[in-house]
């Protein structure tokens, strides 16, 4: 690490900036926020696989998939959730308007799919249980 901590980070600060310029968000509201939380985490998480994990580390890793889509709510109060998923946040949006004018008058929600995947290492012989969280 370089003598002056400030200088070491420098890099890492350049990210977030950069990351805070190109994030557009509502400030003050709870969508703006978490919009902004995913996007500085998924830049923080990219940083550190790139700068501070050892080589090779990640090399089966895949980056953070984040997806959009419109559910409707059916007047039984079940939700229709088999909808078209839109990797831009606008177009999703934009769906939820039109659904919400629709013919039917049905609510509708907008709801955020992120996806992360984590490469284990290879189980040892002794590995016989079940991860924690796994369904298998």
């Amino acid at each position: 690490m370089a003598a002056d901590p400030a200088e070491a980070l420098r890099p890492l600060a350049a990210v977030i900036e950069q990351t805070l310029r190109a994030t557009p968000v509502q400030l003050g509201t709870p969508e703006g926020i978490t919009d902004l939380t995913a996007a500085l985490t998924a830049a923080v998480a990219i940083y550190t696989a790139r700068h501070v994990l050892p080589p090779g580390a990640l090399d089966q890793a895949q980056p953070i998939a984040t997806a959009w889509h419109v559910e409707i709510q059916r007047p039984t109060g079940a939700w229709i959730t088999d909808c078209p998923e839109f990797a831009d946040r606008a177009e999703a949006l934009g769906r939820h308007a039109a659904a919400e004018a629709g013919l039917l008058g049905w609510p509708a929600r907008v709801v955020r799919t992120t996806t992360v995947r984590t490469i284990e290492k290879p189980p040892t012989p002794h590995d016989t249980a079940p991860a924690e969280g796994s369904d298998h």
